[in-house]
């Protein structure tokens, strides 16, 4: 009998140590990490409780302090072994990566950059700190969960110093990959003409960095591998293989089809924004926490399954 009340024990004490791990609340709730913090914002980035709908559909309950703030203080949120996100976003202070603090409510609202003038860029979509124009779907917190850095692969770097890629030489002259690409977006891409003061081009200089193995890094897939035609077997519906294509942008066959590349208010439009464009967003983020493994069908860009909150 005493082992029967043992081998109880231990089976409840393994299922509190299993709905700890996930984030507590009802088996029922069963949510990914990255919609559950959208819910949050979306609701008015409350220090309290908020509703948000799980999985397959069901209404539920929850609340900052036991189902937000755990995704960033805690090691082993995202995936096993990571590390939380305040082992490096600790405090506003100059040895903290981006002046951020997400160890607190007000410290995640306050933003990144808080030494910079004017302080703070924020994390949750609003158009300054404090503004309270929610937006999650633009957010920049939102972009480094979901955002792979690309070509997939590259070793992260703290210090973020391979965030534009190798340093190439075109003439004589050296320039960073994603510069060389902006410099040649910023000269109204053209096809065949020189751009930049070092004279390169695009069939010499841009285009070898989509076609070619090892472009970007020792052993790098060439971007089309993956990305090589206007169809459902290229991922993204995107082809990188010219000129046409890449202009052409992404998701191609959805209506209306073609998302920019390039900072275009739509692709062929000609107001290409390199600085704000999907392209230099998917080459420069990376994939916060660091270390997550790279699933080419994309499963893995919302985070893992949480249980949160209360069934409503």
């Amino acid at each position: 009998m005493r082992g029967s009340h043992i081998a109880l024990l231990t089976t409840v004490f393994a299922v509190g140590l299993l709905l700890t791990a996930c984030g507590g609340g009802d088996a029922s709730c069963e949510v990914r990490a990255v919609p559950l913090l959208g819910a949050w914002v979306d609701g008015g980035a409350p220090n309290g409780t908020f509703d948000f709908t799980t999985s397959d559909g069901s209404a539920c309950e929850g609340t900052f302090e036991s189902d937000v703030l755990p995704l960033f203080t805690e090691a082993g949120a995202w995936f096993d072994g990571s590390q939380p996100c305040t082992a490096c976003h600790f405090a506003v202070s100059e040895d903290s990566y981006h002046e951020m603090d997400l160890t607190t409510y007000e410290g995640i609202l306050a933003g990144a950059d808080g030494l910079e003038d004017p302080p703070g860029v924020s994390l949750l979509g609003e158009s300054s700190p404090g503004a309270g124009d929610f937006d999650w779907s633009h957010s920049k917190m939102r972009e480094r969960f979901r955002n792979n850095r690309m070509p997939p692969g590259w070793t992260f770097d703290i210090t973020e110093e391979n965030r534009d890629g190798p340093t190439l030489s075109v003439n004589g002259t050296d320039v960073r990959a994603v510069d060389l690409i902006g410099e040649w977006v910023d000269a109204g891409v053209p096809e065949i003409e020189t751009f930049g003061s070092y004279g390169a081009t695009f069939p010499d200089h841009v285009l070898p960095l989509f076609t070619e193995t090892g472009a970007w890094f020792d052993g790098s897939q060439p971007c089309t591998a993956c990305h090589f035609a206007v169809s459902e077997d290229s991922y993204h519906e995107m082809d990188l293989t010219t000129y046409e294509g890449i202009l052409a942008g992404a998701d191609g066959l959805e209506d209306p089809p073609g998302v920019s590349l390039l900072g275009e208010s739509s692709p062929g439009a000609g107001d290409f924004d390199w600085s704000h464009s999907k392209m230099r967003e998917r080459f420069r983020n990376n994939r916060m926490p660091p270390g997550w493994t790279f699933d080419i069908t994309e499963e893995n860009r919302d985070g893992p399954v949480r249980l949160a909150g209360t069934k409503k």
